[in-house]
């Protein structure tokens, strides 16, 4: 009869371990799992490729600084989101009251989006284009999700200028509406 040494019996030791080892593995999957991080959120929420909105200014747009109420409506369409298939569009409206003239017209707004689907999202803006800048075809204006759907997401709105009224309409007969183009993206803060 042959008898083990203690140097084999750490042998088969060693080989029995590292078996049970890949063999826990193999029957718990969940365990070699749960060492892997979870991959990172999609920042983007929803984005809307498509869009357009109009607004009206009263008292018009002037050369001189005055409070002028900044009222409108829009739609955006051709959205996206990755969570939710169903999300195809929405209307909005347009709200907001500043002290803005031909050369500082920069209102901040409020957007409330009722979305195809019935819910909303409020928006407030930080800033807005009511007068075209000189040079500029584009504009992007930020915002925040105040509530609703989507609270708390960073809004970017990327406005086509080139139909709103330029600064030489604003100084000879003030500017009373805009009809521009837009698209419109809510991102994941967090």
């Amino acid at each position: 009869m042959k008898r083990l040494s203690l140097k084999s019996s750490f042998s088969v030791f060693n080989c029995v371990s590292g078996f049970a080892a890949m063999l826990a593995f193999a029957v718990v999957p969940g365990t070699a799992a749960a060492q892997v991080p979870p991959p990172p959120p999609q920042a983007t929420l929803v984005e809307c490729t498509q869009g357009n909105q109009n607004q009206i200014y009263a008292p018009a747009i002037a050369f001189f600084p005055r409070m002028v109420d900044v009222t409108g409506t829009g739609r955006v369409s051709s959205c996206v989101d990755s969570t939710d298939p169903g999300l195809a569009s929405g209307i909005f409206t347009i709200t907001g009251t500043s002290t803005v003239s031909c050369l500082l017209a920069s209102a901040p707004t409020q957007n409330v989006i009722t979305w195809n689907d019935g819910t909303q999202s409020t928006i407030e803006f930080i800033n807005g284009v009511d007068v075209r800048p000189v040079g500029t075809s584009m504009v992007t204006i930020l915002g925040r999700v105040s509530s609703g759907r989507y609270q708390n997401a960073l809004a970017i709105k990327t406005v086509e200028v080139s139909s709103v009224p330029g600064v030489a309409q604003c100084l000879l007969s003030g500017v009373r509406s805009s009809a521009t183009e837009i698209s419109l993206a809510l991102l994941r803060l967090f």
